[in-house]
């Protein structure tokens, strides 16, 4: 199993608001992590890494494994980080509104646990297809999910948000399991990305399962899968992305690797300051950011 994540800015936001994780509990597990702050509230930036940085650090002190106590676990984290956002907000009311969307993944032996609140996504790459894992909660797939109909596209507001993490005092995570495949891939992404290339173009740009031209790095590995993200944020970049863009992506999930064997890698256009560096067996420095 190898990890890699990059984020970008992009070339017309002033700030990065995404955020982005991984994580290993004591069992060996990983907790892999994107976040996207709601561009429209002041002060998102800090509520996406609030969560992130929340979860990760809760999950590095646990052992558990055991699919739902993990989940009941995460439920519980995920309510304790929600009411951090509240609190910083009502001590500063300029960032009172501040909020974000998460999709989480965890990794066990022969399942993956997939999470999300709003409208950043998981997808599950296998034989070189891409299957969408989580939902979009916006107010126009709510309603056309809750009736069984289409709505009218004119409809006010109807890519506005209806869960995230930030302003109501609950949040509402929706859920799915995977039983992983050999050479299964998973890629988590914020937004940024569907806003100027579509899933297949996505899938282009990252050609999961197959060994690109002029490759050297073993498929599937944590250099392998940085330079297939490098690339794909290169595209969006191109395309000048409105938003910000953030990807992860997961190899090679039916394989478990204990603590030493982690590998993992990072690239993000804005780290913070006291972000923790990490330095890997084959000489790569990453931080989490």
């Amino acid at each position: 199993m190898a990890i890699a994540y990059q984020s970008d800015k992009g070339p017309v936001r002033p700030d990065n608001q995404d955020a982005v994780g991984a994580f290993y509990n004591r069992a060996g597990d990983p907790l892999v992590m994107v976040a996207d702050g709601v561009g429209s509230q002041k002060g998102s930036k800090k509520a996406a890494q609030m969560v992130v940085m929340a979860l990760g650090r809760a999950w590095e002190q646990v052992a558990i494994n055991d699919e739902q106590k993990v989940k009941e676990w995460l439920i519980h984290q995920a309510d304790l980080a929600n009411q951090s956002i509240l609190l910083v907000g009502q001590h500063d009311q300029g960032i009172s509104q501040m909020a974000t969307t998460i999709v989480l993944a965890v990794c066990l032996h022969g399942k993956v646990l997939v999470a999300n609140a709003g409208d950043s996504r998981a997808y599950l790459l296998r034989k070189g297809q891409a299957r969408l894992l989580t939902f979009d909660h916006t107010l126009k797939n709510e309603l056309e999910r809750q009736s069984g109909e289409l709505v009218d596209t004119d409809l006010p507001d109807a890519d506005s948000l209806t869960r995230y993490f930030g302003v109501n005092k609950e949040v509402d995570l929706e859920w799915t399991t995977v039983t992983p495949e050999k050479g299964d891939w998973l890629y988590l992404t914020s937004d940024g990305f569907g806003k100027v290339l579509s899933i297949k173009e996505q899938m282009d740009f990252i050609q999961p399962g197959e060994r690109r031209p002029g490759n050297n790095p073993i498929l599937g590995s944590v250099l392998d899968i940085s330079e297939r993200l490098s690339v794909l944020t290169t595209a969006a970049i191109a395309r000048h992305v409105p938003d910000n863009v953030t990807a992860l992506l997961v190899t090679d999930m039916a394989k478990s690797e204990q603590p030493s064997g982690q590998r993992l890698a990072m690239k993000s256009a804005e780290v913070p300051a006291k972000a923790e560096e990490i330095i890997l067996k084959d000489g790569l420095k990453g931080r989490l950011d």
